[in-house]
């Protein structure tokens, strides 16, 4: 069938992205809903019908968001006592209205988009959050059965898989058996030159506050480390307990300031004055707050995650894999500002190079338009 003249719609089924589409502080944010935010904006400037699914309110079950369509469904608070059911049916509601040509799924409604879309002869595309999602070895300890059976359904049914880095594609490969597409992670970068960094230098953490991203171990930098100044920003998640004990923790540790959540559209002042970004997940997929900090100059000091050793490979920072290495790092940059500028200055070219949103579209339109010729 030949593809239609009309503009072909895109529907995210992104269930925590209201916050970042309309620029609300309702405390929570993720990079998975980040990245699908600035997509589906550029696709609309290439003049496709975009429309997201969100977490509901009690005002309008539908809205528009500039040229975004905006269905919603439950409440984010209401989440935990509805019957799995109950969610399905109103996820499958809100695909329905949307009634798009595609629909896009990365994190939030595993198995629920892919069998809309099987049993609808809809197309589907499955984006990998994290390496969790393709690797045995790394994959999350709390998923239930019900997760691992969904994540696996999600990847072998879509129409097209796409991949984060070459890692991701391997383990594709190799445990699923699928083909995938390597599409990096992008944000919109403005022009600039290095913005001025705080003085005497300031070191920054940005995470959702949960287990996965051990933010103990950045309270324990700070307490490795007394000379510096510490940053620590993050919302509670789904973890508020770890949430309410860091930041108890954090008021007896001097030298560090606990910002608790702070809203995306807001957060990139913090990223900007910055000298060192200290990332201390177990695991990741591509982290959006890597980009943040090399599109401000900022080098990244990473304890566990370097997406195919691009922090080694094109000096963007240190990869360092133990604690105490990651002391020994933090203040090597701490200690030397000519190191600083260079490795933040690779940051910024980089960046340029591979991430920007403007550039990484084209590919997104290239795999949309080859599912559409195929239908």
């Amino acid at each position: 069938m030949a593809m239609s003249k009309m503009p072909p719609k895109v529907c995210f089924v992104s269930l925590s992205s209201y916050p970042t589409l309309t620029e609300k502080n309702l405390g929570y944010v993720g990079g998975a809903e980040v990245q699908q935010v600035f997509l589906a904006k550029e696709l609309v400037k290439h003049s496709y019908k975009v429309s997201f699914i969100t977490y509901g309110d009690e005002q309008t079950s539908t809205e528009y968001v500039g040229d975004i369509e905006v269905i919603k469904v439950y409440r984010q608070e209401d989440a935990s006592r509805l019957s799995l059911v109950t969610k399905v049916r109103s996820i499958w509601k809100a695909m329905r209205k949307a009634n798009a040509d595609i629909y896009f799924h990365e994190a939030g409604a595993a198995g629920v988009v892919s069998l809309f879309c099987f049993l609808q002869r809809k197309k589907f595309i499955q984006y990998i959050p994290s390496d969790a999602n393709v690797s045995k070895e790394l994959a999350f300890p709390n998923w239930r059965f019900y997760h691992r059976i969904a994540n696996r359904l999600d990847i072998k049914r879509a129409n097209a898989v796409v991949a984060q880095s070459e890692f991701q594609k391997e383990m594709l490969e190799k445990n699923f058996g699928r083909e995938s597409n390597i599409i990096k992670n992008a944000l919109p970068l403005p022009a600039r030159e290095m913005p001025q960094k705080t003085n005497p230098p300031v070191i920054l953490w940005v995470a959702t506050i949960g287990e996965v991203k051990q933010p103990e171990l950045f309270l324990k930098l700070a307490e490795a480390v007394p000379e510096a100044s510490f940053q620590m920003i993050g919302g509670g998640g789904n973890d508020l307990e770890l949430y309410n004990k860091v930041k108890k923790s954090s008021t007896k540790i001097t030298n560090l300031d606990f910002l608790g959540f702070v809203p995306f559209h807001i957060i990139n002042e913090y990223f900007e004055r910055a000298s060192i970004f200290i990332n201390t997940s177990k695991i990741e997929g591509f982290p959006n707050t890597f980009i943040q900090a090399w599109m401000n100059y900022t080098p990244v000091v990473s304890l566990n995650s370097d997406p195919d050793e691009i922090i080694c490979k094109y000096r963007l920072g240190f990869h360092s894999k133990t604690f105490d290495q990651l002391v020994k790092d933090t203040r090597t940059l701490l200690q030397n500002h000519s190191l600083r500028k260079e490795l933040g200055e690779n940051g910024r070219r980089y960046v340029e190079r591979e991430h920007n949103i403007s550039n990484v579209v084209d590919s997104y339109i290239e795999i949309f338009n080859k599912l559409l010729i195929a239908s």
